[in-house]
């Protein structure tokens, strides 16, 4: 009689793990409090103690205290059974698993979006060459300030915490210790900045006012869009809001609450739809002047963050018109009290669905924009043809949208003729069948083959080999497309 065989079971698709909606400020509310945490679904992947991945190394060193905090096993059993440490502002450990849990998110939307696999800006070593970085470092307490920014030069993301401001607003304990590393935003921000790092390392160059601002509007865009990923936070607000998102309170559009607060500004660090005028919450007005006169980075890029969080709120109020004719007998206006349930789940799933389409789109436009000196006009064009080559059929006016919202602001494309998606969208250049086009359409299908190939590749469980097998076709193919231009 046959013994039978051992049973080897798959891997999981993800790893759950726990980690704090938008900051650790929300459990502190009472009205907040039971949304404050969210279980985040990343791919899995094996992991050693760190965490460190494919992707990300957690190095948790402390410089200020002269420490080195031991490092979170997220392949421990207990830590499996459990997804992963609950919440907590003093463990150090819960700290690595929160930025690797948002880093990790992150890098999946841009994967999703793209249809590849991502990688870190290489490293210049001797002759000019470029050599491939598996990992981005991830330090959690680098810094006793309050700040928190991406090294190119490292390949590192470097958190700091400080003392909130003494000022006894009510919005924090004066004095108290934030950590920028617990803010989904900042992290989500800081991770987003290292993979636009990795695509176009031309984007650092301040050529012209947009290309700074443009990396820091797009940081920002990822960052609050990946709230609209969070079921309980969503639900919440669009009960809290009645549905209305534009024209009330709410923390979707804002980000970095906490640090805001105890940086002592009294409201979130940027706000996409509103602000705070003497305690009063009033909406933005989009004004054309402010794109002409506006060169700070951040300002300028909060123009472009409106802007596409504009053109998001437009196709969420179309995508719900009818649920909201129904819910109010044709009036289109809630009428007092909470709204239904029911009303809140449908405006949900409608908000979450436009989100998502709407950072995809934002995603895929990356790789039609110019790689050197980039505006935002040029972006809005890249968004416009990036969304026409995968739907044809725009039958909710998604580009329209976009079109609009950038127009209200003075956006405007530089030598197009009109502001239609047929003016906006960008041609392909004419190939013909001289042996340069041939070379070129060659090392592009190459290109093309291999990307899709290691896409789902299996290396021994993984994913480094096919990234950097990746890489260096990448670079053969660019070599190819130097010679193309240069004949």
């Amino acid at each position: 009689m046959a013994r039978p065989g051992t049973f080897e079971p798959p891997d999981p698709v993800f790893r759950a793990l726990r980690a704090y909606g938008l900051d650790p400020s929300l459990a502190t509310r009472l009205d907040t409090a039971r949304v404050s945490e969210v279980t985040i679904r990343v791919p899995w992947e094996p992991l050693t103690p760190g965490p460190i991945g494919a992707y990300l190394e957690v190095v948790d060193v402390d410089p200020a205290s002269d420490c080195a905090y031991a490092p979170i096993d997220l392949d421990h059993p207990a830590l499996l059974a459990q997804d992963g440490l609950a919440p907590s502002e003093g463990t150090p450990q819960f700290h690595q698993q929160m930025v690797y849990a948002v880093a990790s998110l992150t890098i999946r939307q841009f994967e999703r979006a793209l249809g590849r696999k991502t990688s870190w800006r290489p490293r210049t070593v001797a002759g000019g060459n470029v050599t491939f970085v598996p990992r981005l470092r991830i330090h959690p307490h680098a810094l006793r300030e309050a700040n928190a920014y991406y090294s190119p030069d490292a390949v590192a993301l470097l958190f700091g915490y400080f003392n909130a401001s003494e000022e006894g607003s009510g919005d924090h304990l004066p004095g108290a210790q934030v950590f920028t590393c617990l803010s989904h935003d900042i992290v989500a921000h800081e991770t987003t900045h290292a993979l636009l790092d990795g695509m176009y390392r031309r984007f650092l160059s301040p050529t012209n006012p947009d290309v700074l601002a443009f990396h820091e509007a797009f940081a920002d865009i990822v960052a609050l869009f990946q709230h609209f990923t969070f079921p309980e936070i969503l639900r919440h607000q669009i009960a809290s809001t009645r549905g209305q998102i534009r024209s009330l309170e709410s923390l979707l559009g804002q980000l970095a609450g906490e640090f805001g607060r105890a940086a002592g500004r009294r409201t979130a660090l940027r706000d996409a739809i509103g602000t705070l005028v003497d305690g009063v919450w009033v909406p933005v007005q989009p004004d054309p002047r402010l794109y002409r006169t506006t060169d700070q980075p951040h300002e300028r890029g909060a123009i472009l963050v409106a802007a596409v969080f504009d053109a998001f709120l437009s196709i969420y109020e179309r995508r719900t018109a009818d649920l909201v004719r129904l819910a109010t007998q044709g009036t289109g206006v809630p009428g007092p009290g909470a709204i239904h349930p029911d009303l809140v789940h449908r405006l949900a799933a409608e908000a979450a669905k436009a989100a998502q389409h709407v950072l995809t789109m934002c995603i895929r436009a990356l790789d039609y924009c110019p790689p050197v000196d980039v505006t935002f006009g040029e972006y809005l064009r890249a968004l416009v043809t990036a969304d026409l080559d995968l739907v044809r059929d725009d039958d909710l006016e998604y580009r329209i949208a976009f079109i609009e919202a950038f127009r209200r602001r003075g956006i405007y494309p530089r030598e197009v003729r009109s502001l239609s998606v047929e003016s906006l969208c960008w041609r392909s250049p004419a190939l013909d069948e001289t042996p340069p086009s041939a070379r070129l359409e060659d090392s592009l299908e190459r290109l093309r083959a291999h990307a899709q190939a290691y896409m789902y590749a299996e290396s021994g469980g993984s994913r480094t080999e096919p990234r950097a097998k990746l890489f260096d076709l990448e670079q053969r193919v660019r070599h190819d497309l130097h010679g193309w231009l240069s004949t």
